[in-house]
């Protein structure tokens, strides 16, 4: 009867000690792991009338060749690739409708509906759009076009088009719009008619009952003013890229909390990002001189940990700069030279389970071993 109390205590003991050692994980903990990882996804790719893989200098060889974005195999190919990987979605690189440019526009949103749209296996996955504002700005200016109504039709065009999908990505049942270089839309708007354009889209799409999820890019400004009509706030390319891999980590580790907290406290959310390495070498409208910063699968590491301890609490979205950015050196998509390197690393990162799910498990397999103990032992 002894030896049977004891090791009846013993198993209780393992039991509080288990949830001690949970709990006081929990608290030492900034958060819990982002629970939705994306990467920005590029669907520019073997464009007859403007083909990347020709004009400029890639870095890098596709696993999959140079293909055809419009090539919903190619897609589908990613998508597995992703979900393999624990990637959960696609911010994808849009420049809207595009009818109103006799150039690439119209093609590559034309790549979307062929392309990703028809893989099979995005049913099981998300997208989401990721406006090009400083293309279609530019491109409208030296059009002589009005950006405010291409800006306009381009977001009705996409809550039509796009929002509607099963796959596109939504945060509390709102679809989920990521804009690029808000701070150059303020410049070259001006403040108060960036404002009003924010202002009068959002009012548009509610209109037909659409309430957009904006997910603004403000660079590296942490105390950014452009915060104007934005549910978050994110940078494509975090900090300096010229400062180096250790300032770099720095900078990340500093200041992802204080941004976080800082928009936390304005009522809006912080998705925070992570990158390989970047190379803009003899890339069509860079300047040198070149800036490159070696791809580095520690580093990368490292960065996607700050990044995943300092999701917001509530939203709990991070970034990855890119899926395929095969011109900048962002990508992680697979290649000829590094294979699934760093896909590995995203796999790796992540955990199977989110820490909340630790207790529970805990204290179900020590009752279990409990009930199974006595059980035995009184027959």
């Amino acid at each position: 009867m002894n030896r049977k109390f004891a090791l009846t205590i013993v198993l209780v003991a393992i039991l509080v000690i288990s949830i001690v050692v949970v709990l006081i994980t929990r608290t030492l903990s900034a958060v819990e792991p982002a629970e939705k990882i994306g990467a920005y996804y590029y669907i520019w790719w073997g464009i007859g009338i403007n083909n990347h893989w020709i004009k400029d200098d890639i870095k890098g060889t596709p696993f999959l060749g140079y293909y055809n974005s419009s090539d919903s195999r190619v897609a589908d190919q990613h998508i597995l690739f992703a979900k393999q990987h624990k990637i959960d979605f696609f911010a994808v690189s849009w420049i809207g409708k595009g009818d109103w440019l006799n150039w690439d526009f119209s093609i590559i949103d034309q790549n979307l509906r062929s392309g990703l749209l028809q893989a099979p296996h995005l049913k099981d996955f998300n997208f989401c759009l990721f406006y090009e504002t400083k293309l279609v700005l530019e491109n409208a200016n030296k059009e002589k076009k009005n950006f405010t109504e291409i800006f306009i039709n381009d977001m009705l065009y996409a809550s039509q088009q796009y929002f509607t999908n099963p796959s596109y990505l939504r945060v509390n049942g709102r679809p989920v719009l990521s804009i690029y270089n808000l701070p150059f839309l303020y410049q070259n708007l001006t403040t108060p008619k960036a404002e009003s354009l924010l202002n009068f889209t959002r009012q548009e799409l509610l209109k037909i009952g659409v309430d957009v999820y904006l997910i603004g890019d403000v660079g590296n400004q942490y105390y950014s003013p452009y915060l104007y009509s934005m549910d978050a706030v994110t940078s494509y390319r975090f900090s300096d890229v010229s400062k180096g891999w250790q300032q770099i980590l720095t900078d990340a580790d500093h200041y992802y909390s204080i941004w976080r907290s800082d928009m936390n406290s304005k009522g809006i959310a912080f998705v925070p990002n992570a990158y390989p390495g970047f190379n803009n070498t003899l890339n069509e409208g860079a300047i040198p001189p070149w800036v490159i910063l070696d791809r580095n699968e520690t580093a990368f590491k490292e960065m996607l940990g700050i990044a995943l301890k300092y999701s917001d609490s509530n939203l709990r979205i991070a970034m990855i700069t890119s899926w395929n950015e095969w011109m900048e050196g962002t990508t992680i998509e697979p290649s000829m030279e590094e294979g699934e390197l760093f896909l590995h690393v995203v796999y790796d990162i992540i955990p199977e389970f989110s820490s909340f799910l630790i207790l529970p498990l805990f204290i179900v397999a020590t009752l279990l071993a409990v009930i199974v103990y006595r059980r035995k032992h009184t027959i």
